[in-house]
């Protein structure tokens, strides 16, 4: 029995146009109707899909929470409350901006509050098309964040080979503190080493008293790799990347532009094979 559905919500819940299907919502709440709790996992700061929670009934609700910044943050829902938070040490921060700095990228930098961007691009203002407040940095310098807790930080290139050119110019010991992951299609997001959002699953299981097999998880993208890994079901959409489906015990025949998460339920939940 099933007691945690897990799901990553860009290119895996979220469709192409940023909507949430019909049949997705349906099934969600069908599968919450039997007790299940459904929680979001995602590269985006918990600001940032506060309206995907209430969609699925999930705001502002205690006992129901959420994996935010790639496992950066663990919240439970009610308020937000902050159960785990993890940061990059600023000077490993200020390392990495130079690096970004020094690329043709356009750089995010993660706070609790606040996502602050450097080099907006036009390309990336229609991708976020308004659901992601930013706030534009004016000087090619952090060190007004020193006291600020810099949870993740991102570059973004429409050339993937570009952006994995980036990470084989860290230097060894500067690779060795970050966790490194891709998304979108569009990013390389950086965290500190060991947090995930595989770990953060575990973390929340052991608060919950879950065991993995009780855990269903889906996703696309190399930041999903842990979390299908760490979950006893671990699923791709159809439009997930090849190095995601090799991982996956199920792969849907659905995108996610065709409700694929009611597609993972519905053949894991609610009429699995015997």
């Amino acid at each position: 029995m099933y007691k945690l559905i897990v799901s990553d919500l860009d290119e895996t819940l979220i469709d192409s146009n940023g909507h949430v299907s019909q049949e997705n919502l349906a099934a969600i709440s069908k599968a919450q109707e039997l007790g299940i709790r459904f929680v979001p996992a995602t590269g985006r700061s918990f600001n940032d899909f506060q309206h995907i929670l209430k969609m699925t009934n999930v705001a502002q609700q205690t006992d129901q929470y959420s994996i935010s910044y790639n496992g950066g943050v663990i919240t439970e829902n009610k308020d937000n409350r902050l159960l785990t938070t993890t940061a990059i040490p600023f000077p490993l921060a200020k390392k990495l901006f130079a690096i970004g700095l020094n690329h043709d990228v356009l750089i995010h930098v993660f706070t609790l509050d606040n996502i602050h961007t450097l080099r907006m691009n036009d390309n990336e203002k229609a991708y976020l098309d308004g659901h992601v407040e930013l706030t534009f940095l004016t000087s090619e310098s952090i060190d007004h964040l020193l006291e600020t807790p810099i949870i993740k930080i991102s570059f973004q290139h429409l050339d993937n080979d570009y952006l994995r050119q980036i990470e084989t110019t860290l230097t060894p010991e500067l690779a060795a503190r970050f966790d490194v992951n891709y998304s979108s299609h569009r990013y390389i997001e950086f965290n500190p080493k060991g947090i995930n959002k595989g770990n953060a699953l575990i973390e929340l299981m052991a608060m919950l008293n879950v065991k993995p097999e009780e855990v269903l998880a889906i996703g696309d993208n190399m930041n999903d790799r842990t979390l299908i890994q760490t979950a006893g079901t671990g699923i791709s959409v159809a439009n997930g990347v090849p190095e995601l489906k090799e991982l996956a015990d199920y792969i849907c025949t659905s995108t996610n532009d065709q409700s694929a998460v009611a597609e993972a339920l519905e053949t894991f939940i609610f009429n699995p094979k015997k």
